[in-house]
């Protein structure tokens, strides 16, 4: 009986084993299409599709580098266990090491190397998908990949459709691929394995996974939980700068200036929202402004919606939280993205305002309404905006203002100084709202580079010169940009998981403490490193560029470590405690105005110092600086490697001299005030020595000229200092056309104890007009009397007048502080001419004009070389300050000595202080006064007993060593530049200057 039971359960047993083996298979096909290298033990089974690969596993990662093989660099490697799909999805896994032309194959036909889909990662943000054949589209853009993080690739490939994930977050959907070259859809018929491109470089990609599966089959696990309350934290603080956080302090809604603030904003707000067309028909929001080009007006229509945002955001104000003004806001919104206007798809005119100028400000209003507004609302518009600014790097191409177009950006172009950080800021913004991680670190790390210190290009320089458009010093300009977008990009993700490291920190930091505060004057920027901004209309108070300067400061102190912080607080406080109220009503948005108020109020931060007193010199840019209790004085040069001005945009149209050696003297007058550049003769700038032919308004697009000559610089032992400049007009073009003129002429000032001494010689040119150097063209203060007289108190009226050696002009005032005495220190024919000029701004700039008429009087001291001049000279001293008893003392105390004045040695001495400051020209060296120097330089020597200091610089920034002998041995180097060696025989040194970009190397002495 058990014999048969046994063999009747047989068939059944055999069934379970059939089923049990049926479902194994099933499971097993299932499984098939979930394929996984971790490289955590061993590498894999790999095919060389193409070329050869050389493959190690080590540190649980696969180490895979191309070769080359004849010609041919490049290789893809199949995973050969990888399942065969024609739809399916492939990730790759990788460290990021600043690799180009690497990338995952997908659909590859291990036997066929013609048959194999692509998608690969080109370098800074450019991807390119395709297959062999010519078939390529190369447009798809993402934040660029930063070096040192992990990156999860996800392409998804589901017939004629690819969608591609960087981390989880889609950066390209595309349901219908068409190679733009071949005009031919992407093959969707393929089927095969995945695998590993390289190609165009030799590189090492190091990869942590490969996976492939089914479509959907891959998790994208966008979200990183441990960086949600970072983005929260980034959103909370941007929108607190804008309208404050009341509830955590109430107490500022009682605080007179806030107060005057909101009632600011609400009336502001009020002009706006009534003059706002909120009809159904309307073709706009506000009235085009008459200035405005036509993308110039989507930034005003993006910034009066701004200004609404304000307004409805900050607590007290008329509109704050109603229910009417957010619905008319997200409106304007919707409307402002429709086809015609902000729409991500096409543009017109300027690229600034697609990229910086509407992006801001947009941003502006959403993060203020970030929880009135639906998440896919927010999300929809940071999709619009990411198309304009896939990255920071991408700079769009300036079009015309009547016709849209598609998007074009500059190939093979990368954004520099104050735009990279116009744009990163927006894309850190435009991330932050899409919850990008990815995004956010590459805006962050993106601005890093910006401020690092160069010997070429934009950006900051070794001695905390700034240029941008490659050879404009534009530190008031750009730089304030510039240090206003880092410091706010780093105060906003402070405390993050994108928070950027202490050294680079420091670094940015020190760079703006060295750019800006020597520059700083009355709380504004000299105007001689604003650029063509100087030439914009100001606001109607006194103070323009020095309030955004010193908001940035306070800004950038945020971050600072406690030492540069005093220093950037005490600077700033020096200057605002000059115009308490001013800063505080012309703040930019509240953290502006809390900053300040923290400022005032903190009594540890003293406001006693001026915050820089002595000489600077900016040899990469062409620019020097001096500063006393009384005075602040700048020289604006240019050479072969700066230009003397720059025309762009329909602005600074008469700026044809603003290099040729102008002095900016400030002192307690109106002089370089919100009149000054629409009533100064622009031929005739004080300190220039200029051919006065009159030249046509300069309205070519961004106009430059260099000069020919390389000797402009100079010396400075911290307090005195030797300034040249080799003028050569040769080559100057007005509009494109060269223009005959060919004035030349080395010029030296020599800044000692405050007074200027200047000397020129082997002036030469002819010209239809006349060639004059400018003594002094000095707006007079209205609110003050002033008077011009002469040695023997005589006044001095609009004549000409040989003043022999010795004799002198005084321009006194009843106010102090702006006397101005002008000593001859040889026989000189002068001229001098008190002239009302008149102007607008509208005549200076169509890009930014303003019709206010400026009536002002000027003081004209002039040298007149006529219309022929060879080896023309002059030789003066300045004295700020002056009386007629102080000039009395200089002449009869025989104060300074003119060593020489020639061609080839320019030299004085300062017979109270034994110092000798010295230019020279010549090729071949010269000897001073008992030192004799080898090579062309700029030198200041001073005895002491038997102390000697030397400072010596090389204006001409070649790689030399310069020897410099001297009259006496040297027993003990007491200090010492490195570069710096003493000869064998105590009676030289020599300067290795290579390098040195114009800076001074400083050695002490004892002597015998």
């Amino acid at each position: 009986m058990k014999s048969k039971k046994l063999i009747s359960t047989l068939p059944l047993m055999f069934l379970f084993l059939s089923l049990f083996l049926c479902w194994n298979n099933q499971k097993s096909l299932a499984n098939s299409n979930n394929f996984e290298l971790d490289f955590n033990h061993e590498i894999g089974n790999w095919k060389d599709l193409v070329g050869t690969s050389l493959l190690e596993q080590k540190n649980n990662q696969l180490f895979i580098q191309n070769t080359t093989i004849g010609k041919n660099i490049e290789s893809i490697s199949l995973a050969s266990d990888s399942p065969l799909l024609n739809d399916g999805e492939v990730e790759l896994t990788f460290l990021y090491e600043n690799q180009k032309n690497f990338g995952v194959v997908f659909r590859a036909d291990a036997t066929q190397s013609s048959n194999w889909q692509s998608f690969a990662y080109n370098g800074d943000g450019n991807w390119q998908l395709g297959q062999p054949g010519g078939k390529w589209l190369t447009s798809i853009k993402s934040p660029p990949l930063v070096p040192d993080e992990t990156y999860r690739l996800l392409v998804r490939y589901s017939g004629k459709s690819i969608e591609a994930f960087l981390n989880g977050h889609s950066f390209y959907q595309n349901e219908h691929v068409v190679y733009p070259n071949e005009n031919e859809p992407i093959s969707d018929d393929w089927t095969g394995q995945v695998g590993l491109r390289l190609f165009g470089d030799r590189i090492t990609l190091r990869v942590l996974s490969l996976k492939n599966g089914a479509v959907g089959s891959i998790p994208l696990s966008p979200d990183n939980p441990e960086k949600s309350e970072d983005l929260a934290a980034i959103r909370s603080k941007w929108k607190e700068n804008l309208v404050g956080d009341f509830e955590k302090t109430p107490e500022l809604l009682n605080d007179a200036e806030v107060q005057t603030y909101i009632q600011q904003l609400s009336n502001q707000a009020t002009t706006l929202y009534d003059s706002l067309d909120k009809s159904t028909q309307r073709t706009r929001l506000w009235s085009k402004k008459a200035s405005d080009t036509n993308s110039a007006d989507l930034t005003t229509q993006f910034k009066n919606i701004a200004i609404l945002a304000k307004a409805y955001g900050t607590k007290e104000t008329k509109y704050y939280h109603q229910q009417e003004i957010l619905t008319q806001i997200i409106s304007a919104l919707d409307f402002m993205t429709t086809d015609e206007l902000y729409s991500g798809k096409k543009y017109f005119g300027n690229w600034w305002d697609w990229q910086v100028g509407v992006p801001q400000e947009f941003l502006t209003s959403l993060f203020i309404l970030y929880e009135d507004i639906p998440k896919e609302k927010i999300s929809h518009y940071a999709t619009i905006m990411s198309h304009y600014l896939p990255n920071a790097y991408q700079q769009l191409y300036g079009k015309p203002q009547d016709t849209s177009v598609d998007l074009s950006f500059i190939p093979n172009f990368v954004t520099t100084g104050a735009n990279r950080t116009d744009l990163a800021f927006s894309v850190l913004g435009i991330h932050t709202l899409a919850e990008n991680p990815v995004g956010i670190k590459s805006a962050v790390s993106s601005v890093n580079d910006v401020f690092k210190v160069l010997t070429k290009g934009d950006g900051f320089y070794p001695d905390g010169s700034f240029i941008q458009h490659n050879d404009i010093p534009y530190t008031g300009s750009y730089g304030n940009v510039l240090i206003k977008g880092v410091g706010k990009i780093f105060s906003l993700v402070k405390n993050t998981a994108w928070e950027t490291d202490q050294t680079t920190v420091n670094e940015f930091v020190q760079n703006v403490e060295k750019a800006f505060i020597p520059l700083l004057v009355n709380g504004e920027m000299m105007p001689m490193v604003n650029g063509r901004s100087i030439s914009r209309a100001p606001a109607e108070t006194k103070t323009g560029f020095g309030s955004a300067t010193l908001y940035n400061l306070l800004i950038v102190s945020e971050f600072a470590n406690p030492e540069n912080q005093q220093k950037l607080k005490e600077a700033t406080n020096y200057w605002m405690q000059k115009n308490i109220p001013y800063y505080y009503h012309n703040t930019r948005d509240f953290k502006d105005l809390l900053l300040t108020k923290e400022l005032l109020a903190d009594k540890t931060i003293s406001f006693d110092k001026k915050p820089f007193i002595g000489s600077y010199l900016y040899g990469a840019m062409d620019r020097f600086v001096y500063s006393n209790e009384q005075l602040n004085l700048g020289i604006s040069l240019y050479s072969n490697r700066t230009s003397s001005f720059e025309a762009g945009n329909k602005e600074n149209k008469k700026g044809w001299h603003m290099s040729d050696g102008m002095l900016y003297l400030f002192n307690s007058d109106q002089q370089f005030g919100a009149a000054y550049w629409p009533t100064v003769d622009p031929y005739r700038l004080p300190g220039t020595t200029v051919d006065t032919i009159p030249l046509k308004d300069e309205i070519s697009s961004f106009t430059t000229v260099k000069s020919k000559e390389n000797y402009v610089g100079g010396v400075t032992d911290t307090k005195n200092s030797v300034v040249s400049m080799n003028l050569n007009k040769d080559g100057t073009k007005n509009n494109g056309v060269l223009l005959p003129m060919n004035v030349k002429g080395k010029k030296t000032w020599f800044v000692i104890d405050g007074k200027i001494i200047a000397l020129g010689t082997a002036i030469s040119g002819t010209t239809s007009a006349t060639i004059e150097t400018i003594v002094e063209n000095r707006m007079l203060d209205s609110t003050s009397h002033y008077e011009l007289t002469n040695q023997d108190q005589q006044l001095v009226g609009n004549q000409q007048t040989q003043l022999k050696k010795g004799e002198w002009l005084l321009l006194t005032s009843d106010k102090p502080n702006q006397n101005l005495g002008y000593l001859m220190l040889e026989d000189q024919l002068v001229k001098t001419d008190l002239e009302t000029r008149e102007g607008t701004y509208q005549q200076l700039n169509d890009a930014f004009p303003s019709s206010k008429q400026y009536r002002e009087e000027y003081q004209k001291i002039i040298i007149n070389h006529g219309s022929t001049v060879n080896n023309g000279s002059y030789a003066y001293l300045l004295f700020p300050d002056a009386t007629a008893a102080e000039l009395k003392k200089v002449t009869t105390e025989d104060a300074f000595t003119i060593l020489e004045n020639t061609e080839a040695v320019q030299a004085i001495q300062n017979n109270q202080s034994n110092l000798i400051g010295a230019t020279v020209w010549s090729d071949n060296g010269a000897k001073v006064d008992g030192y004799t120097v080898d090579k062309p330089a700029s030198f200041l020597v001073q005895q002491n007993e038997k102390r000697l200091s030397i400072n010596l610089s090389n204006p001409k920034q070649t790689s030399e060593k310069i020897t410099l002998s001297l009259p006496t041995k040297i027993e003990e180097v007491i200090s010492s530049s490195e570069a710096i060696q003493v000869a064998e025989d105590g009676h030289s040194i020599t300067v290795d200057t290579t390098g040195g970009l114009g800076k001074t190397f400083t050695i002490k002495l004892r002597i015998n």
